[in-house]
């Protein structure tokens, strides 16, 4: 017994020590792989449950706390997001080297201009910025080609007038040349204030005009006369106030007077039923029609559009004729004598240019002067001395210019290969043509042109070199079937010589909200995705108006479902052909492209490796309440009718995260100065994602608290590290070898 006793405590004891060896073993293991799939994610958020009854449904709302951005604990776990999220991208090898990347683009460059006016004597007015400067000034040239010169210095007078936190974001100067409106923001803030600089004495007129927003509510617009400008006028001017861009108002300023008349408004026009949600802005198209026009809009193609004698403006109390109403789909018109010639999307989906009397109209059977296109959009049109000219676009991507001249239409051979077109004149008067033209590779281009010498005059105010770099890039347009059989126009952007080998990083970017074309543009920021290895894909998903005013209509409200199927086709189509792989694919939404990138995600987590949100909106279910909510209810819906509700419901990102599924890597930018899409939005769907997906891949929350909306009225140097941040968390995820996380970060 003994001996036997002694025999089984050895062998006991021999399989005790296997036992703790194999369970070593098994911990370290678990230890590393552990340590190998660490979840790079902040903090949670306590959330607060709402529950909401929509037509019978009863719908959880898990974080509805979170839109109280006056709780500190909400601001708080912001900040918390933030601050992890930035010390992640920060250590991602090959982040600086982008943000570098793009200033050495700047310097090489030399300069960077914007906001080019040019006055009907020919005199051209812009900002410009050298590379090694912080600010846009004012400059100035007689002709196109005329001597330049800087004649407003901004950064003298914003430290003069201790505003180093501002920057110039829009001018505008009278008929004459003799004066300039400048509108000034804080940084990431739309709303402005205007000054007035004087040419003739090289001062800043001493009357300061607040509470504006010019570069987003339709500018600046002078009377003929130089007297005084029209401006928009905000009542709210906090962008977390819920009155935020409603009530606005348009004023008129005599020069020398501060205070300012409202000229067109709810308050000043009661018999014209103006919504508190509209924005009511009154232009001035020629300063020989004599008249002005008001136009009643908001987030919407079209307007209701009223018209009046300017000599009339002074009169105590403004009255305004109706011209047309949005139920005429016009979104473009020119006075031509007594006439107005315009562009409508009645009974032409494609659009058509027609005729017909301003001071008696006769919209039912105008005088038709170009038909419809089967085959193209018609984007735009111009009159001058010499005959009239119109842009016609297939597919939101190519762009063609056309001259009119009694019986004869001609197509116009640019001297730049043009997916973008934009064409400007003076009307009737004068001779001269603006051409603008643009493309997925290729930099902006300003073009006078004489039609009589068929001759182009081109403008070195816009700097067109390419860097080095960018030269073997290639834009390749193609149609593909989407979900219904529908043909989505795609455009793909990518070095020569790619091979379809499904390896390639591929970045995904659509809007298609609002009717708004994803138009062919030129951005050395954009094009970094490219200039690293990778492919850029555009889907031209239906909400947009690439292929008409039918096109829009398919992806809105009720058929918004169209907008985020065409692009998971577009990203399916990719990966079939060999273009890339669910390992590779990143998408990327601003705004209301939000919906379409949160919904793909949402209903197809599999299909992608990263997402990226700038300002998106994600829970739209909730979107009515926001500032400028009651306008987005003419794009998306209202709560308060069932169908559109459901509409609603079912475009909601945040709604659609299903708790237990795996979803891809996440980074979304947010700006506690947004008046557009609350913060809150985006953080309600970071905070449900960190509760839901069981996913080892980061959800990180950028949010800045001196950012607007979507990077308005931000410096370039931000604006360079947002792009950074952005691809170099893309290029990590998609496993790109020159961007891996240091291990000071883990």
């Amino acid at each position: 017994m003994p001996t036997m006793h002694y025999s089984w405590l050895k062998k006991f004891q021999k399989r005790r020590k296997m036992i703790k060896k194999l369970t070593y073993i098994f911990l370290t293991t678990l230890l590393i792989i552990s340590c190998s799939e660490e979840v790079y994610r902040g903090e949670s958020i306590k959330g607060v449950n709402a529950v909401d009854t929509y037509h019978g449904i009863e719908l959880n709302d898990p974080y509805r706390n979170l839109e109280n951005l006056k709780d500190s604990t909400v601001l708080n776990w912001m900040k918390q997001q933030n601050d992890y999220a930035e010390n992640i991208v920060a250590n991602i090898s090959g982040r600086n080297r982008l943000i570098e990347i793009q200033k050495r683009i700047d310097e090489n460059k030399g300069h960077s201009a914007k906001q080019i006016r040019i006055i009907p004597s020919g005199q051209y007015f812009y900002l410009k910025k050298f590379a090694e400067e912080d600010v846009f000034n004012v400059y100035y040239r007689d002709s196109l080609h005329g001597e330049e010169k800087m004649i407003f210095n901004v950064n003298v007078y914003l430290k003069k007038n201790s505003k180093e936190n501002y920057v110039i974001n829009y001018i505008k100067p009278n008929w004459s040349g003799t004066k300039i409106a400048l509108s000034f923001s804080e940084k990431g803030n739309e709303i402005s204030e205007i000054v007035v600089f004087d040419r003739e004495t090289n001062t800043i007129l001493p009357n300061v005009y607040p509470n504006s927003a010019p570069a987003s509510l339709e500018g600046i617009h002078w009377l003929s006369d130089d007297s005084g400008f029209m401006c928009s006028y905000l009542p709210y001017t906090d962008p977390t106030d819920e009155n935020f861009w409603l009530d606005t108002k348009t004023f008129l300023y005599k020069i020398g007077n501060d205070k300012g008349k409202d000229i067109f408004s709810k308050n000043n026009n009661p018999e014209l039923a103006i919504n508190i949600e509209d924005f009511p802005t009154v232009y001035n198209y020629s300063n020989d029609d004599a008249y002005l026009f008001g136009e009643i809009s908001g987030d919407s193609d079209y307007q209701d559009m009223y018209y009046m004698h300017e000599s009339e403006i002074n009169a105590e109390k403004t009255k305004w004729n109706l011209l047309f109403t949005k139920d005429e789909k016009i979104s473009r018109f020119m006075v031509v004598g007594k006439d107005i010639i315009y562009l409508t999307a009645k009974n032409a989906s494609n659009f058509k240019i027609c005729k017909t009397a301003l001071e008696n109209p006769n919209f039912e059977s105008p005088e038709v002067i170009i038909t419809e296109r089967e085959d193209a959009v018609i984007s735009n049109f111009q009159i001058t001395k010499d005959g009239f000219f119109y842009v016609s676009v297939k597919n939101g991507i190519e762009a063609k210019l056309f001259h009119v001249k009694d019986t004869t239409t001609k197509e116009i051979n640019l001297p730049s290969t043009a997916g973008s077109i934009s064409i400007g004149s003076f009307g009737t008067n004068h001779a001269d043509l603006r051409i603008y033209t643009s493309g997925w590779t290729n930099p902006l281009m300003i073009y006078e042109y004489d039609v009589n010498k068929n001759n182009f005059s081109q403008s070195n105010i816009i700097n067109s070199i390419f860097p080095d770099g960018f030269k073997d890039f290639t834009a390749e347009e193609i149609e593909i079937p989407s979900h219904d059989g529908t043909m989505l126009p795609v455009s793909l952007i990518y070095k020569k010589g790619m091979k379809k080998n499904s390896k390639n990083p591929t970045l995904f970017y659509s809007y298609g909200s609002y009717g708004s074309s994803l138009s062919p543009f030129f951005s050395t920021n954009f094009l970094l995705w490219v200039k690293e290895g990778g492919i850029i894909v555009m889907p031209h998903v239906r909400g947009g108006g690439e292929k008409g005013d039918a096109w829009h209509k398919a992806g809105m409200k009720t058929t918004k479902p169209n907008s985020w199927k065409d692009f998971i086709a577009a990203v399916e189509y990719m990966i079939a052909n060999k273009y890339t792989s669910p390992d590779k694919t990143v998408i990327w939404g601003t705004s209301a492209g939000g919906i379409v990138v949160g919904r793909a995600m949402t209903e197809r987590p599999d299909l992608f490796k990263a997402v990226l949100g700038f300002a998106p909106a994600m829970n739209m279910v909730r979107s009515e309440i926001q500032p400028n909510g009651l306008n987005s209810i003419k794009e998306f819906g209202t709560v308060k009718d069932s169908t559109e509700f459901r509409a609603l419901l079912e475009m909601d990102s945040y709604h659609n995260i299903k708790k237990g599924e795996k979803y891809p890597a996440v980074l979304i930018l947010a700006g506690l100065k947004d008046g557009r899409v609350v913060a809150w939005d985006p953080a309600k769907f970071v905070a449900k994602l960190l509760d839901s997906s069981t996913s080892k891949s980061p959800i990180l929350f950028l949010v800045d608290s001196d950012a607007g909306h979507g990077g308005i009225n931000l410096t370039e140097n931000k604006l360079h590290v947002n792009y950074a941040n952005m691809f170099s968390f893309a290029f990590w995820q998609t496993g790109h070898p020159d961007y891996k996380l240091d291990e000071e970060s883990k």
